[in-house]
């Protein structure tokens, strides 16, 4: 086991829980703002049911999940999940015991719950795991479907939590911030991870190819193109690895390889435009 990861990793966890622990405490939950996911489904049950903490809500909805995805997905991911939901959860909850709430104004509580949700999150994805909720759905529903990409089913399942907002607040200025937060959410995400680029061109070589492969298209669902190739000194035929993914599953590729083949060969590119299948 590698200390000094595991390390870093541990701190991405507790940095991204913190952080969004402020977003739901501090701006989402006092000025009635939903974001996405299961967290936006448990701050409206939170608005029905006071005394449901917001954290329990969303560990509890994400019990059947991991159970899913530990069979279907493979147990490395989901493992990681379930350890990083646990922290993340036990944060908000504790969380809302000691940070005081804004009730200012509320497009600022919109926006800055997005940047700190967003960058929250974005650490977590970097320590290899994911707070569960609508990816793993997504995913999940992307092996039965695969003409669906994952990032519409995501965007569907938020959009559902949102109208829903709408009849929980009464409020139809709540749900347009709403709107703003889960804006800047995704572009958050996106700047930490990978810059302003919203997709990623990955070029791999390595000795595990194959498994390389199997892994991309099973834990990330990405689809991949292998291309033979010869080395121009070697003269050794290898494969070439290229795939296209969207920003938030930049890390997860990295993950993999590494953990598959340390002397593997990969560089990633900026992409302006992506069109076809998944990417619609």
């Amino acid at each position: 086991m590698n200390i000094k990861k595991t390390a870093v990793n541990c701190f991405y966890v507790l940095a991204g829980s913190a952080l969004f622990s402020l977003s739901v405490n501090m701006f989402s939950v006092p000025n009635s703002i939903v974001q996405g996911g299961l967290a936006g489904i448990s701050i409206i049950l939170n608005r029905l049911f006071p005394f449901l903490p917001v954290g329990l809500s969303v560990f509890t909805l994400n019990i059947p999940l991991f159970i899913i995805g530990y069979m279907r997905l493979g147990k490395g991911l989901v493992l990681r999940s379930i350890a990083a939901t646990l922290v993340f959860t036990s944060f908000i909850d504790i969380g809302g015991l000691f940070i005081p709430p804004y009730t200012g104004d509320i497009f600022l509580a919109g926006v800055f719950c997005g940047v700190f949700a967003g960058i929250g999150l974005a650490f977590i994805l970097l320590a290899g795991a994911t707070t569960g909720g609508t990816e793993i759905i997504a995913v999940l529903i992307k092996q039965k479907r695969g003409d669906i990409s994952v990032g519409k089913l995501m965007m569907f399942v938020d959009l559902v939590v949102l109208s829903a907002s709408y009849f929980v607040f009464r409020s139809l200025e709540s749900t347009m911030y709403a709107v703003v937060t889960l804006f800047v959410t995704s572009k958050m995400i996106d700047l930490v991870l990978v810059g302003t680029g919203t997709s990623k061109a990955f070029i791999i070589i390595s000795k595990n190819s194959d498994f390389i492969t199997q892994k991309i298209l099973s834990e990330v669902s990405r689809g991949v193109t292998v291309i033979p190739a010869k080395g121009g000194y070697t003269k050794e035929e290898k494969q070439i690895i290229f795939c296209i993914v969207r920003s938030s599953q930049v890390s997860a590729v990295k993950r993999l390889v590494t953990e598959t083949d340390k002397s593997a060969f990969s560089f990633v590119a900026d992409i302006g435009e992506v069109m076809g299948e998944g990417f619609h």
